[in-house]
């Protein structure tokens, strides 16, 4: 029996020569140890999961909007509202940049 150092060690060619040898014996119970059967229960998940998604796309429509205008008579109300626009979305990009900036480090901090 190989310890597991020595296992880490193989390279990928000798894994799958070794995975390829049909000298060493494989128990028959180990499929069904591997493949075992998904719990009856295991169908609760896709239910809640459905459910969780139809009541939520349920919410969204059923939230009252302002009506979408094409174009508007007003030039500075348009820039305003092209403004207030670029704003929202600048400072959702700037949220995201700093969370993946908080991620990088935590990460790096981890793996050192």
């Amino acid at each position: 029996m190989k310890r597991i150092e020595d296992i880490a060690q193989l390279s990928a060619e000798d894994l799958e020569r070794i995975s390829l040898d049909e000298s060493i014996p494989v128990p028959a119970e180990l499929g069904r140890r591997v493949h075992r059967p998904r719990p009856r229960r295991a169908w609760v998940g896709g239910v809640a999961a459905a459910v969780v998604l139809l009541v939520g796309a349920g919410w969204f429509f059923s939230q009252d909007r302002p009506a979408l205008q094409d174009t508007f008579t007003d030039p500075y109300l348009a820039y305003a509202e092209v403004e207030k626009a670029l704003d929202r979305i600048g400072g959702t990009l700037s949220y995201g940049a700093a969370k993946v900036s908080e991620t990088q480090e935590t990460l790096e901090s981890v793996l050192k």
